[in-house]
């Protein structure tokens, strides 16, 4: 029974579709399975299709059934997998899923409910997305010391079709349970796993590029045995650092391949070759012009080979460059024998060409993460 005081907006006679003990298992059986094929993400996060069946839950069966769904999917998934991820990433998902269940369930609270049920349908599946989303990359800014507005503007693009893709399928099972009842879950399950599947191959595309990349490193690395996995540990510094600076996903990822590539030059000579009459004779960036793959990092590449000509004076290549020197030079650093089998310093060539602010962020993102670096001009 509505308070009398209670305010216009939240006068609501909001009623569940199919709030049973029938209905709520059948959603549970179906977002466990959702959650057991989660996607694990490159940087150490996952994400998943489950989202879909938690939003429609909620005006299914009820907000209280829809917050145990949410939370003991979650759990259940990783007692069932028993994979390496930690707790702190199934809490970190039953935490979002739980803030995005409270934003989307008040929603029922409000006059909303009672004017358009059509609204809801579209309104709740929209909402809960959208907060899960952005609390989920709230928790990766907090662990991983990176600006939210960063991380939220690298995974708009990636992410974005999938959340929208979740969103119709909400809808879709909403608007059909009230026909076909536990029975529109099966097709609804269907294409949340063909969207995954679809998604996770995406990933393993990208993923499989950079094997490429790093397998033709490591044969040309096996050309002198100095350099071997300098490449490979100069690309994981560089995208800590990266990461660290706050840089987009995009971005970080831009510069792991420049820094996996930025001797490809020096080795394409070979380790025999006369130094001083070769320096910059086979730059990097050439190696790889012509590549559209490529394209983007060629700038970088030729801010690290040093080349006056055709330089690009954009401060995102200079701070990339610049990170990928530095990478390079730490690693140098801790390993004598890559310093012995390099030409000259990586980062002395590139931070003069580098605006002091610039300078200041990379050397600054380096020290933070308690690296020890070479002197800086």
């Amino acid at each position: 029974m509505t308070s009398p005081f209670a305010p216009s907006f939240l006068v609501s006679s909001f009623q569940p579709l199919d709030a049973t003990w029938l209905g709520a298992l059948c959603f549970l059986a179906a977002a466990l399975l959702l959650d057991f094929y989660d996607i694990s993400l490159p940087r150490g996060d996952s994400t998943g299709v489950a989202g879909a069946l938690c939003a429609a839950a909620i005006v299914v069966l009820g907000p209280w059934y829809a917050l145990a769904i949410s939370l003991m999917s979650a759990f259940g998934a990783h007692l069932i997998r028993r994979g390496p991820e930690s707790l702190r990433r199934v809490f970190a998902v039953a935490s979002s899923r739980a803030i995005a269940w409270g934003m989307a369930s008040a929603i029922l609270l409000t006059s909303l409910a009672s004017e358009s049920q059509a609204l809801v349908f579209v309104v709740v599946p929209a909402v809960f997305l959208l907060v899960e989303l952005l609390v989920a990359q709230g928790v990766a800014a907090l662990i991983t010391g990176r600006p939210l507005v960063r991380l939220l503007s690298g995974n708009a693009k990636s992410q974005a079709p999938l959340i929208a893709a979740q969103w119709s399928t909400a809808v879709l099972l909403l608007i059909t349970y009230g026909q076909m009842r536990q029975w529109s879950l099966v097709p609804v399950v269907v294409l949340l796993l063909l969207m995954r599947q679809s998604y996770a191959l995406f990933l393993d595309i990208r993923e499989t590029y950079r094997a490429t990349v790093e397998v033709l490193v490591e044969a040309a690395e096996s050309q002198d045995e100095r350099r071997a996995g300098h490449a490979d540990r100069t690309a994981a510094l560089a995208r800590s650092i990266a990461m660290k600076i706050g840089l987009s996903a995009s971005e970080v990822e831009r510069i792991s391949y420049a820094a996996l590539l930025h001797d490809l030059g020096e080795l394409a000579e070979g380790p025999d070759s006369d130094w001083d009459e070769h320096v910059h004779q086979t730059p990097s960036s050439d190696v790889v012009r012509g590549v559209e793959f490529f394209e983007r990092i060629e700038p970088i590449l030729r801010i690290c080979d040093g080349a006056d000509s055709g330089q690009s004076t954009d401060e995102g290549d200079l701070l990339a460059a610049l990170v990928v020197s530095l990478a390079s030079d730490i690693d140098a650093e801790y390993h004598p024998q890559v310093a012995a089998a390099h030409r000259h310093s990586l980062l002395d060539q590139v931070a003069h060409r580098v605006p002091a602010s610039v300078k200041a962020r990379a050397v600054g993102a380096a020290l933070r993460l308690g690296y020890r670096i070479p002197a800086v001009s």
